[in-house]
């Protein structure tokens, strides 16, 4: 099972920004824009490979 770290907490964090900013400024393509880039987060947290120590 691949379980989130890091960069599903900045996914959150960035998640949380945008619907503050949409309730407040009513501007989708900024809301847009941090939806985005902590979508990007979210997917490098998915993608990364698992630890293995040796």
């Amino acid at each position: 099972m691949n379980k989130l770290g890091t960069n599903f907490a900045i996914f959150i964090l960035f998640f949380g920004v945008a619907a503050i900013q949409a309730f407040q400024t009513q501007n989708w393509l900024l809301v847009s824009f941090w939806v985005a880039i902590g979508l990007v987060f979210l997917w490098a947290d998915i993608k990364k490979p698992p630890f293995d120590p040796k």
